[in-house]
């Protein structure tokens, strides 16, 4: 199975950040750069078979302009929302919330599918967590991630980890 990580479009800032914030036009052309990658992969064989996306504003508009080439279901999911969206959330309760979405996924989608996951640039540390092995922790950075990078990961259901 392959799971890509992508870092919502570079976002439009309020006075204060908001779940509201949108993307701004340069965002707007990452975002359809990334739909032609993934279209091309598509095209190819690839099974993309799902969206993934944080219900954040900026993050729904990053995953429906991605969806414009590739039309395949979108689904929202709270837990990749970004750190801080929770009251009095802890660091590593962000990263196991996070790795127990990516759990989930794991379990429920075949090891040849491709899932396409929409969030915000600090998830970015529970993927890695996640996919190399390494314990969450309240000591693992918060990664500064570019507008729209993609990050793939590949696992099978055997390499999941606790």
């Amino acid at each position: 199975m392959k799971i890509f990580y992508i870092h919502h479009a570079m976002r439009k800032k309020n006075t204060l950040p908001s779940q509201m914030d949108g993307i701004t036009n340069i965002g707007k052309k990452d975002a359809k750069l990334v739909a032609k990658i993934f279209s091309d992969a598509k095209k190819k064989g690839e099974n993309i078979v799902a969206i993934y996306t944080s219900p954040f504003l900026r993050c729904k508009k990053t995953a429906k302009i991605i969806n414009k080439l590739i039309d395949i279901p979108i689904f929202e999911e709270e837990r990749l929302n970004e750190f801080g969206s929770i009251k009095e959330e802890k660091w590593i309760d962000c990263q196991i919330r996070t790795r127990d979405f990516l759990k989930d996924i794991i379990a429920k989608y075949n090891d040849e599918d491709v899932i396409i996951c929409v969030t915000s640039g600090v998830n970015l540390t529970a993927f890695i967590g996640q996919f190399y092995k390494i314990k969450s922790s309240n000591k693992l950075p918060y990664p500064i991630v570019p507008s729209c990078s993609p990050i793939g990961f590949e696992i099978n259901k055997s390499d999941l980890i606790d």
